[in-house]
């Protein structure tokens, strides 16, 4: 598996201090060395600039594409288009304690000469997911989702409205009475 993610593996050690850019496409093979990602399927494109300095590198991310996931409003497959700019800086040396609780900054030993960046490409596009995934509505701000099945779900929500719950106990009407101000 290693081998197979080589590509996102920088040698550092041989760039120059300055801005350098990096470029990948994240596919299904991609997601694929990441059993347990929630994304499986999609095109993902990353740009990535990343800042050499002298003990430090800055990392700016931006993360653009679309991935294959089901609408949680109708359960329906569909292609949802992600976006999202992280940074992170990396430090060479041993980690200090006032950096030990930040999780923008990453340290890395001296003696190492390769940056492997593979898992920080994965987080940032789970973090680009958005939390409701759902199809994007149409024009007229009509929902994007198959509408026999919000038919369905509409005709599911009036029923369950119409249904009366079981009698409330007589006891607690005596409490219903009492205004509290």
């Amino acid at each position: 598996m290693a081998n197979d993610l080589r590509e996102y593996e920088i040698p550092f050690v041989g760039l120059k201090q300055g801005v350098h850019h990096f470029n990948y496409e994240l596919d299904d093979v991609f997601f694929g060395h990441f059993p347990e990602s929630q994304v499986q399927q999609g095109k993902v494109f990353v740009d990535l600039a990343l800042d050499k300095k002298e003990r430090l590198f800055v990392l700016n991310f931006d993360v653009s594409g679309s991935i294959s996931t089901d609408c949680d409003r109708c359960g329906q497959p569909f292609d949802l288009p992600i976006h999202g700019n992280y940074t992170i800086y990396v430090k060479l040396g041993d980690k200090r304690e006032e950096d030990v609780d930040s999780e923008e900054v990453v340290w890395i030993p001296d003696s190492e000469s390769i940056l492997d960046i593979s898992e920080m490409v994965y987080e940032f596009v789970h973090l680009s997911v958005p939390m409701l995934k759902a199809h994007p509505d149409k024009a007229g701000g009509v929902p994007g989702c198959d509408p026999e099945i919000l038919k369905l779900l509409g005709q599911e929500e009036e029923g369950s409205q119409d249904e009366k719950g079981p009698d409330p106990d007589p006891r607690w009407d005596i409490l219903n009475n009492l205004n509290i101000n």
